[in-house]
């Protein structure tokens, strides 16, 4: 095999680049496809609310998992070789979509799937600066080409589960999750083959010998908890949105899936185009002051969205625009809250912690629908939100000489 040398420098960087919005894009697209099946998987598997959302809640008990055990080892090998196993683990479940039609399975997989993709995307962000001169900018642009992916399968994936659903004539069909899978499976192929055939590039020694801190030197810092708290509530409210719109819309707002899935192609359209859109205001104001203006803006008209129903759910889309920066930007906040050396490290442990609240979001969603119906359930969304500002005012507060 072909290793490149220092000669070969441009053509590698173009390998490199082109396997970062590669690879983006597909676990953009394998993330958002989830909660646009979801109408599809409870059709086929004949499914109740609480078995729909099991299948969100394994995806984020994998998010968990891997972050957590991801972050530990990142750190311990070379970054190549942790990308090709994490890529090669999230093969093999989608490989595994293609060729079953067993929930069960199905359950299993998505504890792989969306674990590894997440670990993948977040290795991506997190080894920008070896790969790029302009790490920030290319972490924002990694973060529309992700979006892009999950807009596009929001966009298409809506149009093929649609078709899917049972009728008077045909039964429910999995045949266009099948499809989609597959076709993520070539792309994330040919992902790996770039991969491989570039030379990537490590940290230095004595950055790799620099002394590993532990998750309890983390939670030693007074604010960690804080933190945990606003990352848990703000994945409550994204990914609340992300995999309950479409079934939301069909089953209780009275749209077609395809129509649902539009809705939620343009929530997420929305951040995708502000996170190239709102960059500059970030620069230029700080982060603090960014937060605080991108935070009370998305929560007026994602509320709004939420509480008005059918009258509201163009609110709810543009509130994409307003969430676009804020988690990039709570990224870089939280960053600021420790030193170079433990930032990874806090990070990392604080994202991860804080997925338990997706886990327990969707442990109980589903029951509390069937107890209430959505049009209580939904609430829980809209509330998260006004906590989540809540939260942040008092990190504000008790950190009022802040360096913006």
């Amino acid at each position: 095999m072909k290793r490149w040398t220092n000669t070969d420098s441009s053509l590698n960087q173009i390998l490199l680049t082109a396997f970062c919005i590669l690879i983006m894009i597909v676990t953009g697209a394998s993330d958002g496809a989830r909660g646009v099946f979801l109408p599809l998987f409870a059709d086929v598997f004949s499914l109740s609310e609480t078995g729909s959302n099991m299948i969100i809640m394994m995806s984020y008990i994998g998010n968990m998992i891997f972050l957590f055990a991801g972050g530990l080892l990142i750190d311990r090998m070379k970054k190549k070789t942790f990308l090709i196993i994490m890529i090669s683990v999230w093969m093999s479940a989608l490989f595994c979509y293609t060729v079953t039609e067993n929930y069960a399975v199905l359950l299993s997989c998505m504890i792989f799937s969306m674990g590894a993709s997440t670990m993948i995307s977040t290795s991506v962000n997190i080894i920008s600066p070896l790969l790029f001169i302009s790490p920030a900018f290319f972490t924002n642009f990694l973060g529309f080409t992700q979006g892009i992916g999950i807009t596009g399968v929001q966009k298409i994936g809506g149009q093929v589960a649609d078709k899917g659903l049972s009728t008077a004539n045909s039964p429910a069909s999995l045949t266009g999750w099948h499809i989609l899978n597959a076709i993520l499976l070539l792309l994330a192929a040919a992902a790996v083959l770039i991969l491989v055939f570039s030379r990537f590039p490590e940290e230095n020694t004595a950055s790799s010998e620099k002394k590993k801190y532990s998750f309890l030197s983390v939670l030693r810092n007074p604010n960690s908890i804080l933190f945990i708290v606003i990352c848990g509530l703000y994945y409550t409210a994204e990914h609340g949105i992300q995999n309950i719109l479409t079934t939301y819309g069909s089953e209780y707002l009275g749209y077609t899936v395809e129509k649902s899935a539009m809705f939620l192609s343009l929530f997420f359209g929305g951040i995708t185009l502000g996170r190239l859109i709102f960059a500059p205001i970030v620069q230029k104001i700080g982060v603090m002051k960014s937060m605080t203006l991108f935070l009370g803006t998305a929560a007026v008209l994602y509320i709004s969205g939420i509480l008005l129903e059918r009258n509201g759910i163009w609110l709810l889309c543009l509130s994409g625009l307003s969430f676009s920066i804020i988690w990039p930007t709570n990224v870089i906040m939280m960053a600021g809250f420790f030193t170079p050396e433990t930032s990874g490290t806090a990070v990392g442990f604080i994202t991860s912690a804080a997925t338990i609240f997706d886990v327990l979001f969707f442990a109980f969603f589903g029951k509390i629908t069937e107890s209430t119906g959505y049009g209580f359930s939904i609430k829980i969304l809209p509330v998260s939100m006004v906590l989540l500002c809540i939260c942040f005012f008092i990190l504000r507060i008790k950190n009022k000489k802040i360096q913006e």
